[in-house]
């Protein structure tokens, strides 16, 4: 561990915000725990449903493309759906063009594939949780790793409801002093997918935590996408349908 970096304590985000965890990346020892960690809400949102899944998108390292045109994190925003005149057609196109350049780094730890810690990915997902309390990733070999996006999945057996109404956040930890929460702001309670933050291992300052907050369309059973230059896009990833 450098000496020369302090531990930054205990951090909540702010919308947009980022923090650094100060971090030697040659030292094989730290591992990074990312969790997502709901409570239900209230007794009657409970009663309701509250299966929430973490699904953990990542890059690694010799995947990861830097010096790209958007600093990693950025998302790449849809354009308005509905709107047929030329302004909102030229926008599609442009965006289809934003995203005919990047690539999808394909890689995501969930319930399905909980990853490993001792061989690649070096990431592992500790089991999936049915019931409100917390689902955990933990990350080894920082110099192996790139760029995480850690998401959220609610289960159609959920109903209605938003992940703020759950009582959803991501918390991003060291295990030596340093730990980010990353909290929901906004009530949204069509959407099956939010990307909540984003982890950039090559951050020089140590692991970079930036909060995003994007939710996926209504009703989208499509997963976010990770590209491999860290940018990020709603709803272009393969459906991972769940019923709970």
């Amino acid at each position: 561990m450098d000496l020369g970096k302090r531990p930054i304590g205990r951090v909540s985000l702010d919308k947009g915000s980022r923090a650094t965890i100060p971090l030697e990346k040659k030292d094989p020892e730290p591992t990074i725990v990312a969790s997502l960690e709901w409570d239900g809400g209230s007794d009657a949102r409970r009663s309701q449903g509250a299966d929430l899944d973490l699904y953990a998108l990542f890059v690694p390292a010799a995947e990861a493309v830097h010096g790209a045109d958007l600093p990693p994190g950025h998302v790449l925003e849809r354009p308005p759906g509905g709107m047929l005149n030329h302004a909102a057609r030229e926008a599609r196109k442009a965006h289809g063009a934003e995203l005919a350049r990047r690539v999808d780094a394909g890689h995501a730890v969930f319930w399905k594939n909980l990853g490993a810690l001792d061989e690649a990915p070096f990431i592992q997902l500790d089991g999936d949780s049915r019931e409100p309390g917390t689902e955990t990733i933990r990350v080894r070999r920082a110099s192996a790793q790139g760029y995480a996006l850690i998401c959220a999945y609610s289960a159609v057996s959920n109903g209605f409801g938003s992940f703020r109404s759950y009582g959803a956040r991501a918390v991003v930890t060291d295990g030596r002093g340093s730990t980010v929460t990353v909290p929901l702001y906004e009530e949204n309670s069509f959407a099956y997918w939010v990307a909540i933050a984003f982890i950039d291992f090559t951050d020089p300052g140590g692991v970079g935590i930036q909060h995003v907050e994007r939710y996926g369309r209504r009703w989208s059973e499509s997963r976010p996408v990770l590209h491999t230059d860290g940018t990020i896009v709603m709803d272009r990833g393969p459906a991972q349908f769940k019923r709970g």
